[in-house]
């Protein structure tokens, strides 16, 4: 490793642990859930801990808590390690990422690369959770690498074979890494490598489907919530396409600084995604273009998916990043030309993220809202007055962190008083936490749209045995407590 890109590294790990504060954890519930996963894996299961009972935790993969689990037994709940430790995992991500542009297209490129995603916004802002974005990042740039790295350039070995199998157990859409792996051997006619990188990932995938068909009775969470959202307002593809734009371009590396309504803002993104498609034309290396394809995979879910939040195109940055500027260089003719036109537009990205990036920096050194400071009343509240009992949230896994309590996540099918009031007896909890969802992420619509705020209110106010016990100050958070009997 060259010293201007430890510098880059060095730089890079210092921006992300000053932005660490930019969400506290638990703050996405799945960052929560992914803590209490490893726990429970310490434990010799993989159970939801927070939830009355602990039973199986069948909606959240294991392939993030498998990589965390080690660092939970160090660190025990001294959350501030395990961010650094999740920095660690990105700017491994990094760093991988650029040795495989380096082969491709020179050091120089890949520093460029490296320094245009590690200044992004979403990538600074997200680097010191708990998400399991930037490990999906992580295990993709180690596949590529190891994949490169090869004496016979398309082996595949046993630990290659770990790493697609571990992909595919970090997100849903980690399974396209090996997708695109064993799509490029096979056209290059290398089938036994290509069943070899495709096999472990099906299996691990298969065997996570199986285990939750088996412990819960029914089909896989995404899919469920997917179709229950298409049944009611069908495929957004044309809406998630340009979400998809707008958050890896328009919101991260080419962020236009002076309002996001501007004109110019569509213009650099789309600026930027045809620079992208020019460069990745002509890539040479079988490893390369499955990273690319890696890419083109990725983003097919997402354009039917009917929840999004840019947090998810994290895994896309360094890539699109490096598509970008090779097209700059071959749209300027190549030469010193085109090298020119690399530069110009990396700096050009760097220069637009350092505004946003700054920011970020600043609300993560001065919390101030409910993205970086947790509902603290409430939580002393409940951990002085409802020790022992049982709560309902709808981000259970953020309040068993906070509260240490067991909290039962109140589910999608809630409609009307009756209904919750089952749900209440049969999970026997004594209060039931109203917060605002305005920063949460919601399905389009179905079965799977969880009740707002306002509209669980109204339900707790039809049940006779329901009272509100506390507020906030903020008005963030509400407490009802159940009287039992009834």
């Amino acid at each position: 490793m060259s010293c201007r890109r430890f510098a880059l590294l060095a730089a890079a790990g210092i921006l992300f642990w000053l932005c660490r504060h930019a969400y506290y954890v638990g703050f996405f519930n799945d960052d929560a859930f992914y803590l209490i996963g490893a726990k429970s894996l310490l434990l010799g299961r993989y159970a939801e801990l927070s939830a009355p009972g602990a039973p199986p935790l069948v909606n959240y993969m294991p392939g993030w808590p498998l990589l965390l689990a080690p660092a939970v037994a160090l660190a025990g709940d001294r959350l501030a390690i395990l961010q650094g430790f999740a920095i660690l995992i990105h700017l491994a991500a990094l760093a991988l990422f650029a040795a495989v542009v380096e082969d491709e297209d020179g050091a120089e490129i890949g520093d460029w690369v490296l320094a245009c995603a590690a200044l992004s916004p979403l990538i600074a802002s997200t680097a010191g959770t708990l998400l399991s974005d930037g490990p999906l990042l992580f295990l993709a740039s180690l596949a590529l690498f190891l994949f490169s790295r090869f004496r016979r350039q398309g082996a595949i070995s046993f630990g290659l074979g770990a790493v697609l199998a571990l992909a595919a157990l970090a997100r849903p859409t980690g399974i396209c890494l090996a997708l695109a792996f064993a799509a490029v051997l096979a056209f290059d006619r290398r089938r036994r490598p290509a069943a070899l990188a495709l096999f472990p990932a099906a299996a691990a995938l298969g065997a996570w489907l199986l285990r939750g068909s088996l412990l819960a009775g029914g089909s896989w969470n995404y899919s469920r919530e997917l179709f229950s959202s298409a049944s009611a307002a069908g495929f957004p593809v044309v809406e998630n396409a340009f979400f998809a734009l707008r958050a890896v371009f328009e919101r991260s590396l080419w962020r236009w600084p002076f309002g996001n309504d501007a004109p110019w803002a569509a213009v650099l993104a789309s600026t930027g995604a045809a620079l992208a498609l020019v460069g990745s034309r002509g890539l040479r290396r079988p490893v390369s273009r499955a990273a690319a394809l890696f890419g083109v995979l990725f983003l097919l879910p997402h354009w039917i998916w009917s929840k999004q939040a840019e947090r998810y195109f994290v895994p896309l940055l360094p890539l699109a990043a490096w598509l970008v500027l090779r097209g700059a260089f071959a749209a300027a003719g190549a030469g010193r030309r085109g090298r020119w036109a690399l530069r110009g537009a990396a700096v050009l990205s760097l220069l637009f993220s350092a505004s946003p990036t700054a920011r970020v920096l600043a609300a993560s050194r001065h919390p101030a809202t409910p993205l970086n400071v947790p509902p603290a009343a409430a939580a002393q509240w409940l951990r002085a007055r409802a020790s022992g009992a049982a709560l309902a949230a709808e981000y259970d896994g953020r309040w068993h962190l906070l509260t240490g309590l067991s909290v039962a996540h109140i589910p999608y099918d809630v409609r009307d008083p009756a209904s919750l009031e089952r749900f209440c007896r049969r999970s026997g909890v004594s209060y039931i936490l109203v917060e605002d969802t305005s920063f949460g992420l919601r399905p389009s619509g179905g079965a799977y749209a969880v009740p707002s705020a306002s509209d669980l209110r109204a339900l707790l106010r039809a049940i006779p045995r329901a009272s509100l016990a506390f507020e906030d100050p903020a008005g963030r958070v509400q407490v009802w407590r159940l009287a039992p009997g009834g």
